[in-house]
This record gives structure tokens, C-alpha cells and sequence, in this order.
């Protein structure tokens, strides 16, 4: 973490002889007395990395100077050295040991009191066993020396080229072990030893393959199977590439020939295309003209622009075209064309040279009607950054919103339509979107995000909405991890996707699977509030309070009117962080009474010994009893599975904490008449 005049580093689970610097992910630079050691620079922090990875630990002080200092003069450089290894030896004198030995022409490492966290884990990788395999998992946490790519070009050339090298490394010593598939532990080197790997690499078909063998000769072809769907996803997300033919051969049964994943040639040929391909699906268009901002020195103005673009991109739900960037005397004439319903429209930037302001106009170009022209003043917002979201949102709300009108019948509006109708959370706005998907299914097969639709509608289903309302069950024919699966297949770059598989395998039990889902969303639409929101409430189910909490903000910071299903969301964070007292004052600001919002206030008034505020909240809302039985997740058969679908916290203290105002609610809800 960097202060305005230091570098600091917290202090780790892992400790050498006398010190340790922990080069996979953040470094730390360690004490013997366990208290903090600030060092000025990450340049100083640089050299032990350097040193850590090269032979004797040893380089002579003019490698290490071209190398830091690559830019200035020999001089220079090995002033600026010098004063680097005297920040070094300041932080040794606080910590009370010596690590860095230097001498007229070289500058080591001791061997005897430095240790480093990658090296540790190839020591337990040396050995091998299941529990050497998970402390290195715990232990590596990135690449090597993240965050140290930018402080010179010559060392960011070396340090490219010796993560591959450790990379190389790691996985050629775990590989020794897992050449054959062992399982008589019942597995679990071999498992221990491929979650391992993918730890590094999610994408590494190899590790996959392990995993898979593994789960086949246990007899587990159901696990077989969903490792493989997990290799097919990741490869298409990280590689854009399909599994080889090697892969699928695992999942064949030798003795049956019977193939638990048939190939594509087995089921003739499939056109699969992505959500926002112009081959399958139209989507609306924004054409963007900047004039005035491709000048020196307009660097927040080109920022925003990049921003908002960025933004816009982001919701994959447009055709953006970049216009040339022309100067005032030469920009063209407003022009109109013959668009489609789903518009056409033209986004256009300016600099105000004078003022220092940003000008930035969106006009529909089929009419030349300007919705909006917004003068940027950076100074009244709090960054650039905030100032784009507000105006990306601005731009997304009105073209989508006129989408959802139902004349209209484009594929994507059509979705669009579909989507407003998910987000009402009843019973008969989830029977009227299903109509629409069926009808995009039957249509359009490869659009993706009809499946995430439905399998929304299915987990609305299982968890909100009682089965009593048979015409909605009799659409939902596949359970919703399955369909969530078969979203990311077709698209696995469409956040809405991602958060339907993270939802899916939450209630799955499969957690892991779902933070990566949720981080995964939250980094492909960052733009878009309620994409933030509802990853930040999944995360904090997940167990990642600190990391929910702050995507949260950024959801509420992007939001010019927030709608108050977030703070449900927001309350449900707040629960997960033992932050009661908060909780409460969130869900009270939440429209509607629901079952799921009934539930986080009662938990949170019992947490904070409330209970007879909460009986009298269960007593007031006594006249709505009916209308929450109608939306219960589940019938009156089985009460304990009402209160295990209900809870998604995967923290075992949070969950048993709200279990415990899930039984008051189930006795205000299922005995007698209202009354606890």
C-alpha cells in the first residue's frame, strides 16, 4: 500500500530465519519484532526482487543501475543506487538484521536470513503431498512482483520474461507429482495438486485434464463433466480457444464407447455467436466525434473521453464507431440518416479551450434531436471518473429505455423488454419475460443472454416464488446452473451472464466458482450501477465483506437516482460485515415488503439483542402475512429447507446469525396466525 512518502508493507503469515520478502503478488519486506518496516521506494524493494532470482543472489551494482536507472546517465544511475541501498539499510537497522551485503563492485542477498514466499512455495512443491499443495495455493497470490512493471522500461523488459520463467518453473515442479493419477489417498494429492495449478492459471488445459482423469477413474463422471465445462469456460474466456480433442477423449467410457460429452461432429455442426456479434444480433448505434481534443496538454479531456467510451463498451450492448478526430473548421455538417428501431445516435466531444470545460453532446441522428449537452466542469466533480460514469449512464438509460417499449421487436429489444421485467420480482413479470425468452430461444438459439434470463427466472423461481404457479414451472424445464452454463458458453465476456452463473453456483454451494464469477462481472461492466450492486451483495454472500463494500460505493457513486431495491442489497452487505445497526437503516429505506428483506431486519435486530423491536416489527407487518406467504421461496412442507434456500451467506457465523431471525420469521410466517 503507497503513502504519499512511502511505501508500507503489512506484515504476513509467513516468516524466514530472520526476515522475508514475499515476491507472488504484493512484496513485504518483514521484521524480526513482527512491527512493520517502511521503505521510500519501490526501486529499493526492486533490487531484492532482482537479487532474489539470480544466480549467488549476487550482481555487480552497474547491472542493478542500467537496470533501475536505465534513462540517466552512468552517473546518475549509480548515485540513485546508492541512495536506494541506503533506504534498504536504514529499514535493516529499524528491523535489527542485516539481509543486503554490498561491496565496492556487487550487491547480494544473505542467504542465511532472506527467504522469500516463492521460494517456500517450491519447497512444498519438492515434497508434493495434498497439504504441501494447498499451503502453496494459499500462498501464491499473482504474478511475480506485481505492481512493479512501470518503474523502468529495461527492468519491466526483465521482469516479462522471469514471471514467465517462474511460472515455468512452478508448474514443471507440481507437474512431477501429478504424472500419474493416484488415488490411493482417495485423490486428494492429485486434486490438491490441480486446484493448484489452475490457482495460476484458471485456462491451463493440462490442469484440467488432471482433474478430469482424476474424477473418471473415481468413478465421479459428474464431476468429470463439470470440470470439463469449467475448462471450455475458461479457455473460451481467457483464450479464446476450445479444448482439444485430448480433453474430450477423457470423458469417453472405453469399455461403452458412450460418450459422457458428445463431440461436435457427433451432433452435426453449431454456429455459435456472441450476444453483441453484428452477424447475429443489431444493437443500437453511437458514432463518436471529438474535436478540440486530440491537442497537447488536454489530457482530462481526452481522459474523459476514453472514459466514457470505455464505459459505453463495457455494457456491450452498442456498435460504437469512431469517427476521425477533426478540428473546428473542418468537422462536419449535422447530418440525418435513415436509422433502425433501435437508433442511431451521435456522440460528440469538444473542449472548450477558454473555459477548460468539456463539452459533450449526444443527438439522435435520425432526427437531429439533441437530448443532451453537458458542460464538464472537472473541478465540480469529485474526478474524471465519476463525471463519465454519470454521463455514460445518462446515454444508457435513455437508449435502452426506449427499448422496452413492446412495439418494439428486435432481438435486443426484445431483450431489453425482458430484462426490465426480471428486475420487478414477481410472479407475473417473470411469466411475461419467459414468454419473451422462449420466443428469442425459438428465434435467435445462439443469443446468450436468454439463457441467463431464464435461468434467473428459475433461481426467482426456487427461492422467491412458491410452485404453486404451475405455468411458470412448466417453462422452466432445466435447472438454472445448467442454463447459467450454457450462457457463459455462447458468451462468457457478458456480465450478465457472469452474474447469473455467480448467483447460480452460490446457491449451488460451490462459492469459489462464484467470486471469480462476480469479480469477473464486475470488471467487464464497471460502468454499470446495477451490475456493481448486485456483484458487490454476491461477493458479500461470498464471504469478500471489505472487497463488497467498496464496489457498492463505486455502484452508488455512478447512480444519479438510486433505485431502492439497492439498498436491500446494500443491507445485506452491511449484515455480512456485523454491521447491524447499519443494516437496519438500509432495509428501512427499501421499498415493498418482502420476504428477504423481512428476514436481514429481524437477524439484524436480534443481533443487537432487539428482539421485542422485532417481534413488534412482525406484529405491524401481521396484515401482509398473506401476501408473504404468496412470495415465500418455498410451500409449508419442509420449513428447514425454507431456511437453508434463504440464506446464501457462506460465512458460518453470519449464517448462523441469520438463521436465527430466519426462525422468527418462520413462525411469524407458518404457525398461527401472524403472531410469534
Amino acid at each position: 500500500m503507497q503513502t504519499s512518502d512511502s511505501v508500507r508493507f503489512k506484515y504476513g503469515e509467513l516468516m524466514a530465519v530472520a526476515s522475508c520478502f514475499a515476491c507472488l503478488g504484493r512484496p513485504l519486506l518483514l521484521s524480526r519484532n513482527e512491527d512493520p518496516v517502511a521503505v521510500k521506494t519501490r526501486k529499493a524493494l526492486a533490487i531484492m526482487g532482482y537479487l532474489s532470482r539470480v544466480n549467488s543472489m549476487s550482481s555487480p551494482r552497474e547491472m542493478l543501475s542500467d537496470l533501475l536507472w536505465s534513462k540517466a546517465e552512468r552517473t546518475k544511475a549509480m548515485q540513485s543506487l546508492r541512495q536506494a541501498l541506503r533506504q534498504l539499510k536504514t529499514a535493516e537497522d529499524e528491523a535489527g538484521f542485516d539481509v543486503v551485503r554490498t561491496s565496492t563492485g556487487h550487491v547480494r542477498l544473505d542467504p542465511e536470513t532472506f527467504s522469500s514466499d516463492l521460494m517456500t512455495v517450491l519447497t512444498l512443491l519438492e515434497r508434493g503431498r495434498a497439504d504441501d499443495f494447498r499451503e502453496a495455493e494459499g500462498l501464491w497470490r499473482g504474478d511475480f512482483l506485481a505492481g512493479f512493471e512501470d518503474i523502468d522500461p529495461e527492468f519491466s523488459d526483465w521482469l516479462q520474461v522471469e514471471r514467465e520463467r517462474v511460472r515455468s518453473d512452478v508448474v514443471t515442479a507440481a507437474f512431477k507429482h501429478l504424472d500419474q493419477i493416484s488415488t490411493v489417498d482417495g485423490g486428494l494429492q492429485v486434486e490438491a495438486g490441480g486446484r493448484f495449478l489452475l490457482k495460476i492459471d484458471p485456462a491451463l488445459e493440462s490442469a484440467h485434464r488432471v482433474l478430469i482423469r482424476l474424477y473418471m477413474k473415481l468413478g465421479q463422471r459428474e464431476r468429470a463433466e463439470q470440470q470439463f465445462k469449467a475448462c471450455e469456460r475458461e479457455m473460451r474466456l481467457h483464450l479464446d480457444a476450445e479444448p482439444d480433442e485430448e480433453t474430450h477423449d477423457i470423458l469417453v467410457d472405453k469399455e461403452t464407447e458412450s460418450a459422457v460429452f458428445r463431440r461436435p461432429a457427433e451432433i452435426g455442426p453449431t454456429v455459435v455467436s456472441l450476444a453483441n456479434s453484428r452477424n447475429s444480433i443489431q444493437l443500437p448505434e453511437i458514432s463518436i466525434l471529438s474535436s478540440s481534443v486530440a491537442k497537447s496538454g488536454l489530457n482530462d479531456a481526452i481522459y474523459m473521453r476514453e472514459e466514457i467510451v470505455s464505459g459505453l463498451s463495457s455494457f456491450r450492448s452498442y456498435n460504437l464507431y469512431q469517427s476521425e478526430y477533426f478540428g473546428e473548421e473542418n468537422a462536419p455538417m449535422p447530418t440525418l440518416i435513415e436509422g433502425h428501431e433501435l437508433g442511431s445516435y451521435l456522440l460528440r466531444f469538444r473542449h472548450d479551450e477558454r473555459s477548460g470545460k468539456v463539452v459533450v453532446q449526444f443527438e439522435d441522428r435520425e432526427n437531429g434531436q439533441i437530448i443532451f449537452n453537458e458542460i464538464v466542469d472537472i473541478s465540480m466533480w469529485d474526478g474524471i471518473v465519476p463525471a463519465a460514469g454519470h454521463i455514460v449512464n445518462r446515454i444508457h438509460t435513455h437508449s435502452i429505455s426506449k427499448l422496452q417499449n413492446p412495439s418494439n421487436t428486435a432481438t435486443f429489444a426484445r431483450w431489453c423488454q425482458a430484462e426490465a421485467l426480471l428486475w420487478d420480482f414477481t410472479p407475473s413479470s417473470d411469466d411475461k419475460a419467459m414468454q419473451i425468452l422462449n420466443d428469442l430461444e425459438r428465434t435467435n438459439s445462439a443469443f446468450s443472454m436468454t439463457y441467463a434470463g431464464k435461468a434467473s427466472i428459475a433461481m426467482k423461481q426456487e427461492l422467491h416464488f412458491p410452485l404453486y404457479d404451475k405455468k411458470i414451472a412448466s417453462n422452466v424445464s432445466t435447472g438454472p446452473l445448467a442454463l447459467a452454463e450454457r450462457a457463459i458458453m455462447l458468451d462468457p465476456w457478458q456480465a450478465f451472464n457472469l452474474r447469473a452463473y455467480g448467483w447460480a453456483t452460490i446457491i449451488s454451494d460451490m462459492p469459489d466458482e462464484a467470486r471469480r464469477a462476480f469479480r469477473n462481472a464486475s470488471r467487464l461492466s464497471s460502468a454499470d450501477p446495477t451490475n456493481l450492486m448486485s456483484v458487490a451483495e454476491g461477493l458479500a454472500y461470498s464471504g469478500d465483506v471489505e472487497e463488497a463494500r467498496l464496489i457498492a460505493d463505486r455502484a452508488f457513486s455512478l447512480c444519479t437516482f438510486v433505485p431502492r431495491a439497492f439498498y436491500e442489497y446494500l443491507a445485506n452487505i452491511y449484515f455480512a460485515a456485523d454491521d447491524y445497526e447499519n443494516s437496519i437503516r438500509q432495509i428501512e429505506r427499501c421499498s415493498g415488503v418482502g420476504i428477504s428483506g423481512l428476514t436481514t431486519r429481524v437477524a439484524s435486530l436480534i443481533c443487537i439483542n432487539r428482539e421485542e423491536e422485532a417481534l413488534q416489527i412482525l406484529q405491524r407487518y401481521s396484515e401482509h402475512r398473506a401476501q408473504l406467504l404468496k412470495s415465500s421461496p418455498v410451500g409449508t412442507e419442509d420449513l428447514t429447507l425454507w431456511r437453508k434456500r434463504i440464506n446464501f451467506f457462506q460465512d458460518e457465523t453470519t449464517r448462523r446469525n441469520f438463521d436465527r431471525g430466519a426462525a422468527f420469521v418462520q413462525r411469524f410466517l407458518y404457525e398461527g396466525t401472524g403472531s410469534v
